[in-house]
C-alpha cells in the first residue's frame, strides 16, 4: 500500500444490521494506520426491529446529518422485506443528497455467498430463523441456511470473525459480483432484481482494490487509456487467437507486443496461459489498428475467460 501524504478523507457508513456492522467495522479497524489508508472511516448502525421507523427512506434521512461532517456518507440497506416503494424512495432521495448506496437483494448474505460460488440463485428471506422459528427450508429459501450447509458452517449473523474469515476470498467475491451484474445484464431497474449486491463497490472503494468489470465480445472497452473491440475470436486445438482493433486516445504510443503481460487466457480453474504476438503492432496517438495475439494451448486446456488487468483495474471477456 501506498504511503498517502495529503489528509485523508472521512468516510460514514450507515448500516442497517448487525452483520453489516460487523464487517465494516472491521474494515474500520484494520484502515485504523493513519499513514497506510485514504479514507478515515465511521461505521454506525440502525437496526431494523419490528415497528421501528429505521426503514431504508429514513436510514438516508438520518444519514444526511452527516454530510457536513464527513467528506462521503454511505448507506447500506437491503431489500429482505417486501419494501420496494421505501427502496426507491431512499435511492431518490440519496441521489439527490449526493449519498452512496451499497445495495443487495435479498440481503446481505448475498455478497457473502460471493466469496463462495457464482450464485444466481434466488432467496425469499434472509433468513427463516428470524422469523422466530427453526429453519424449514433446508437453504431453499433462505440464504442464511443455505450459506452454512454449502460454505460456511459457522456463520451466523453479526459474527465477529466474518470478515477476518472471508478476506481470503475478497477478490473471489468482488469477481463474482461483477460476473452477476453482467449475467444481468446491468438492468437498470436493479432493486427488483433477485439476486444482486452492489456492496463490492464499497469494498473495493475503501480497501482501493482493483475495480472489475465482465464486457461481451461485441462491446468497446476502455483498458489503460485505450480503446479497445474485439473483432474476432478463434479456438482451436492448439491456439486462441484474438484481433482487436485498438484505438489510441492515451498520450503517448501503444505497443502490442511479447514483453507485454497484462492479458492472460484463464480456464474455468483458473490456470493461465500468456499470449504471444505474432505480429507486433505500435498505435500511435489518435489512431486505430488492429492487433492480433494468440494463446498457445494444449487439448487439455478449455478456454474460459480472457483477463486484462492493471493494479487499478481488470476486464473480463467470458468466452
Amino acid at each position: 500500500m501506498n504511503k498517502v501524504e495529503k489528509t485523508k478523507k472521512s468516510l460514514y457508513i450507515l448500516t442497517e444490521g448487525q452483520t453489516e456492522h460487523a464487517y465494516f467495522s472491521r474494515i474500520k479497524e484494520i484502515m485504523g494506520d493513519e499513514d497506510d489508508w485514504r479514507y478515515s472511516v465511521t461505521v454506525d448502525v440502525r437496526e431494523i426491529v419490528k415497528g421501528s421507523k429505521t426503514d431504508p427512506f429514513n436510514m438516508v434521512k438520518e444519514a444526511k446529518k452527516n454530510l457536513r461532517i464527513y467528506d462521503e456518507v454511505w448507506v447500506v440497506f437491503d431489500k429482505d422485506r417486501e419494501r420496494d416503494d421505501e427502496n426507491l424512495k431512499a435511492f431518490e432521495l440519496a441521489e439527490k443528497s449526493k449519498i452512496s448506496v451499497a445495495y443487495s437483494s435479498i440481503s446481505f448474505e448475498q455478497w457473502i455467498l460471493l466469496h463462495f460460488e457464482r450464485s444466481i440463485k434466488p432467496f425469499e428471506r434472509s433468513d427463516c430463523e428470524s422469523r422466530k422459528q427453526p429453519c424449514i427450508c433446508n437453504g431453499e429459501k433462505c440464504a442464511l441456511t443455505y450459506i452454512k450447509q454449502n460454505h460456511y458452517p459457522n456463520y451466523v449473523k453479526g459474527r465477529a470473525k466474518l470478515y477476518d474469515e472471508l478476506v481470503g476470498l475478497q477478490y473471489v467475491a468482488l469477481e463474482y459480483a461483477a460476473w452477476l451484474k453482467w449475467h444481468n445484464g446491468f438492468n437498470p431497474n436493479f432493486l427488483l432484481m433477485n439476486p444482486y449486491t452492489d456492496v463490492d463497490v464499497l469494498v473495493a472503494y475503501l480497501l482501493e482494490l482493483p475495480t472489475i468489470q465482465f464486457v461481451n465480445l461485441n462491446t468497446e472497452f476502455k483498458f489503460d487509456h485505450v480503446s479497445l473491440y474485439i473483432i474476432d475470436l478463434t479456438i482451436q486445438v492448439e491456439k486462441v487467437s484474438v484481433t482487436f482493433l485498438v484505438t489510441n486516445n492515451s498520450n503517448n504510443s501503444w505497443v502490442f507486443n511479447n514483453s507485454q503481460t497484462n492479458m492472460i487466457l484463464l480456464d474455468k480453474d483458473n490456470k493461465e496461459v500468456n499470449y504471444r504476438i505474432p505480429r507486433i503492432v505500435i498505435c500511435s496517438q489518435g489512431e486505430s489498428k488492429e492487433a492480433t495475439i494468440e494463446f498457445p494451448i494444449n487439448d487439455d486446456f478449455v478456454a474460459s475467460r480472457l483477463k486484462f488487468f492493471t493494479p487499478k483495474e481488470i476486464v473480463y471477456f467470458e468466452l
